[in-house]
């Protein structure tokens, strides 16, 4: 909740205008930084998934290290934590949830298939979170530049998808998941972090602290921590610890605070779906890197396909915000349908209220 008489603005008004991303050095300067430190973290994630195959327990490692780090930091008054309450923790466990869905989706995708596969599967999301932006988020309708620009990177994940033949069948499920829940979990992100007035620090270090219980819940469900403890991996296999994969494991568990960081902060300036295409073209780098060190990658049919997709993500213009929308309160939905109809009220003065309710 916003603090009596204090004014809170959006993150779009403080960035400035962000329809033509590179004339925008600060935000330009923030995607610079996210995609370094993102595609680099999804090639030692892939790294650590295939040398130590128990994704729940790294993704548990990787939240533990950031929380500490972030505290450690706070500590000391490197960084300032603030705002972090019950009502935010409450608040932001939807956020949770979809963000762990993901992430372990995401993980479980590196571990059966070829990164490209991830790469191509994560380019659809733009699409469908324009419309969730179009609908829930005060949106006007992309314009036909990024209606085609998003058409081109929907055709190069199809055409991959065609020539792929070193993925298994498991994996297109997992893609499946991963696919839903980057959609589900653009939306929540956005509304949440606009909803709730806190510094990008803090909330990288909530984020991480809450995910914490839920991955150790889902390690000991799934039987992970069971295996690890018996020395044997999520497939029941001898349980190795090799020197490259433990130092991916500590070089995400490092990235992984760079990248929440730069998530959080990407997101305050940016739409859900232009986050998207950013975090889709992210990626060219941890192809580049991708396709000199490893031997499991896509065939070069297959990597031209990812060209596409992010060559395609290049012409993406955000769509900007309907007149008299503020991005984080909607006065309709699709943009006709008075938001009493789905009985959710205007917000009391002052107070910032997203469509995930009080």
């Amino acid at each position: 909740m916003a603090e009596p008489g204090k004014k809170y603005v959006d993150g779009a008004d403080y960035y400035g205008d962000t329809t033509y991303l590179w004339r925008n050095m600060k935000v330009l300067g923030i995607i610079t930084c996210y995609c370094i430190i993102g595609s680099q973290l999804s090639v030692v994630n892939k790294i650590a998934v295939t040398d130590i195959p128990v994704p729940n327990v790294i993704l548990v490692i990787q939240f533990a290290t950031a929380s500490f780090l972030l505290g450690l930091a706070h500590m000391f008054g490197m960084i300032k934590l603030e705002n972090i309450n019950m009502r935010t923790c409450i608040g932001f466990l939807p956020f949770v949830a979809c963000f762990f869905a993901l992430l372990s989706s995401g993980m479980w995708v590196m571990k059966v298939a070829p990164l490209e596969t991830f790469i191509a599967f994560k380019s659809t999301t733009p699409i469908v979170l324009s419309m969730l932006d179009y609908m829930f988020m005060g949106r006007t309708f992309p314009s036909l530049k990024s209606l085609c620009a998003m058409a081109g990177i929907t055709g190069g994940a199809v055409w991959y998808v065609s020539g792929d033949v070193k993925s298994e069948k498991i994996a297109y499920l997992y893609c499946a998941v991963f696919v839903f829940m980057a959609c589900i979990e653009g939306g929540v992100a956005k509304d949440t972090i606009n909803r709730y007035q806190m510094n990008s620090w803090s909330r990288t270090f909530l984020v991480n602290t809450l995910s914490i219980p839920v991955g150790i819940v889902l390690s000991l469900l799934t039987g992970e921590a069971e295996n690890v403890k018996n020395g044997m991996d999520a497939n029941g296999n001898a349980l190795k610890f090799g020197n490259r994969g433990l130092i991916a494991l500590v070089c995400s568990c490092f990235f992984g605070v760079g990248m929440g960081l730069f998530t959080m902060l990407i997101r305050d300036a940016l739409s859900a779906t232009s986050c998207a295409v950013v975090a889709t073209c992210n990626k060219f780098l941890a192809e580049v890197v991708n396709f000199f060190i490893w031997k499991n990658h896509a065939s070069l049919e297959g990597a031209g396909a990812v060209c596409l997709i992010m060559a395609s993500g290049i012409f993406y213009e955000q769509a900007q915000l309907r007149p008299g929308e503020t991005g984080f309160n909607p006065k309709t939905i699709l943009p006709c349908i008075p938001r009493r109809v789905l009985g959710i009220v205007p917000d009391e003065e002052g107070v910032r209220e997203g469509l995930l309710g009080k």
